[in-house]
Order: structure tokens, then sequence, then C-alpha cells
């Protein structure tokens, strides 16, 4: 992430913080998924981003999510733990080759196959350690998979859209 790029991605960071502040807080579906859509910004940081930049970005993005929702410190583990992972996840399903001009993991560059092996996982992953820490104990385990899995299905599925809508297409000549 060179300096001309820092102004950029901090205006994508305050787009989804917003987001996820003022709209998904209360899109809760079945009191069961709930969308945590400011870890796309995570998940969309350049490949190329040192792993101590990606975990001090992860813990203030968590944090400031932390104080607008009232949860001291659960989202800023979460996040936390997403860019200590991130980079061993890339390096798990990176091509032999490596990619190819590719700067920033968008759907539109990588396919959509290929976004989903690399973002349900970690979002997975944010998820679960999310609601065990909330919980504070694995008394209802069953009960924090179960928001886990919808949860993740509800972030990914609202991150694919978003992919999708605000993202301009591939335009091939």
């Amino acid at each position: 992430m060179n300096k001309r790029s820092i102004p950029y991605h901090f205006l994508i960071f305050l787009t989804y913080l917003l987001i996820q502040v003022f709209f998904f807080d209360n899109m809760i579906l079945f009191r069961t998924a709930f969308c945590f859509v400011y870890i796309g910004f995570l998940l969309l940081l350049p490949l190329q981003v040192s792993s101590i930049t990606l975990i001090v970005v992860a813990f203030f993005s968590g944090l400031l999510v932390d104080i607008f929702y009232n949860t001291p410190g659960i989202n800023a583990s979460s996040s936390v733990f997403i860019g200590f992972i991130r980079p061993f996840w890339l390096s798990l399903i990176t091509p032999r080759g490596g990619y190819e001009d590719v700067d920033i993991p968008r759907l539109k560059t990588l396919g959509f196959s290929w976004f989903i092996t690399y973002s349900a996982p970690l979002i997975f992953i944010h998820h679960l350690t999310l609601f065990i820490v909330e919980a504070g104990d694995l008394i209802n385990f069953w009960f924090v998979i179960n928001k886990t899995i919808f949860s993740t299905i509800y972030t990914t599925g609202i991150l694919v859209l978003s992919q999708y809508m605000f993202y301009a297409r591939v335009r091939y000549i």
C-alpha cells in the first residue's frame, strides 16, 4: 500500500464503518444472523499489505466498531485474529505462479469461486471468534455455531452483492 492509496483506503473504511453502524446495526435476521460488513474492508485490502500493518488496521477498525456498538474489545479481538490469519490463508490459496496484475482481491478480478473460497472461511473464523468471546463460555455451543453459520452466510452474501453492485465490471475489448 503506497502513500497515495492511504486516503483512498481511509475513505473506503469510513464507508464500511458508516454502513455498519447506521444500517447493519439493526439488520438482524431471525434474531440469529448478524451482518458485520465492516470486515469487508479488511478482506479487500491489497494483497501486499504487511502482516503488522494489517493487524494494526484490523485492531483500529474493530475498536471503532466496538465504540459504536458498546462492545468492549469483541470486534477488535475478532478483527485482529482475521488480520493474523489472512496472510496464512492467502498463502494456502495462492496459485503456484502467484497473481498477475492483481492488487486487491476483488470478485471482478479473481472470480466468484475464488472470492468465496477466500472470504467465507475468514468471515466464518471472524464470526466464530466474535460469538465465542461474546458468549464468554461454550455452554451454548450449538447456539454459537448456529449464529456463526447463519451470520457467515448473511455477511458473505452482502459482501458478494456489494461487489456486484458497487465495483465496475471488467470490460473486455
